[in-house]
């Protein structure tokens, strides 16, 4: 066998004039996906939703996390809520709903438009298992990032409905 078929647990030390050099440093890989900005347990006792009021700047993500031992959900739509005060959202905002969050499972949304959200547990809202997530407009360092990104990603547009894309105009 010879030696470049062969592969060693402890390979022989290579004489300097064969290594392979590099002539410039590659800084490394940023990842793309980052966590949550905050993360909300889902419990099965009061207060239900931990913390049940949270602030969070526009193009931040909140995980809900079910901690519990039945199912919860997040919902915000009004066609849904038993009562009108347990649902809030920004005006021609779509409404989101993660479904049924089995325990140890976790529901995310992005908030992309300032505003106070209100949300309910399907399951849970007659037990005032209802929270609040208020979010602010982005800094102008968040908000230029942003657009540079629809710029140079126009794709990526699509996640982000309401924004124009500059570079169309």
């Amino acid at each position: 066998m010879t030696w470049a078929s062969r592969a060693y647990a402890n390979p022989p030390d290579t004489p300097a004039s064969v290594r392979a050099t590099a002539t410039e440093e590659v800084p490394p890989l940023q990842a793309e996906v980052k966590g949550p900005t905050a993360i909300i347990k889902m419990s099965d006792d009061n207060p239900m939703y931990q913390p049940n009021s949270i602030l969070i700047r526009a193009g931040q993500t909140v995980e809900w996390l079910n901690t519990g031992q039945v199912s919860h959900s997040v919902v915000d739509d009004p066609a849904k809520a038993a009562k009108t005060d347990d649902v809030a959202l920004p005006t021609g905002v779509p409404t989101f709903a993660s479904g049924n969050v089995m325990p140890g499972g976790k529901y995310r949304h992005t908030f992309l438009t300032p505003g106070t959200y209100r949300y309910f547990c399907m399951s849970h809202e007659v037990d005032s298992m209802v929270g609040e997530i208020i979010v602010q407009p982005p800094t102008p360092d968040e908000a230029a990032r942003v657009a540079s990104q629809l710029k140079s990603q126009p794709w990526r547009a699509a996640d982000h409905p309401g924004r124009e894309d500059e570079s169309a105009r």
